[in-house]
């Protein structure tokens, strides 16, 4: 919270700063998506991102995952955590100017925005990628009897593709902003449950009458 609001209060972009970006100082991987911009996709891709937040509350309806509703909740927040600290840190760092930034049709006031220095990496597909990659990660744990796990990821995995696709439309980042963005936000939203999966289960141990033929005793049995 305290990074956002660092990157998110810079002071404007002075005019003559935006008159020396020149495209042709972009490397060439990035260069074809340098003057992007469509508020378009740019409103769709917020929608991806603010209703992405909320989604892991459908896990709640699961009774197992229920029973460990606070832990689950912690875990959520440590993923988001993760995904926000290293998003701010790297906008703060790097200073990188979003495509739209180099676009002249752009209005100046758009252009002048602090936040037109925050393109890497991409914290919207980021953030898409750690919600709905945690979901089908702790679900998929949760039931590891489940057959087709793959179409819990395949969707995290479209949402998150989407949401990339809509940014570097939306003039908001470069290509290598979003593929750091995804990539970062799928192994928060799966590593850090995965690394506090409780893997030694509970065991019990059970005593029973023996008899086999003349002889009596018994029986423990661990399970």
């Amino acid at each position: 919270l305290y990074g956002m609001s660092k990157i998110y209060g810079r002071d404007a972009v002075p005019v003559s700063e935006l008159n020396n970006l020149k495209i042709s100082d972009i490397n060439r991987f990035d260069r074809p998506v340098a003057d992007n911009y469509s508020l378009e996709s740019k409103e769709l891709s917020d929608k991806f991102f603010y209703g992405s937040m909320p989604l892991p509350l459908l896990l709640m309806a699961d009774k197992k995952i229920r029973k460990d509703a606070l832990k689950i909740g912690v875990l959520y927040l440590e993923s988001m955590g993760s995904t926000g600290t290293l998003y701010t840190s790297s906008a703060m760092i790097v200073n990188r100017f979003r495509p739209y930034a180099y676009n002249a049709s752009v209005p100046i006031a758009t252009r002048q925005r602090g936040g037109a220095r925050n393109s890497f990496f991409a914290g919207h597909p980021a953030v898409v990628a750690t919600s709905t990659f945690f979901m089908a990660k702790v679900y998929s744990d949760y039931h590891p009897e489940m057959r087709n796990k793959w179409i819990l990821f395949t969707v995290a995995g479209a949402a998150t593709a989407t949401t990339a696709v809509l940014r570097v439309k939306a003039g908001q980042h470069f290509y290598s902003d979003v593929i750091t963005g995804v990539t970062i936000g799928t192994l928060s939203g799966i590593l850090i449950p995965h690394f506090h999966k409780n893997k030694n289960k509970e065991q019990r141990l059970s005593i029973y009458p023996d008899f086999q033929g003349n002889s009596t005793g018994i029986r423990a049995v661990v399970h």
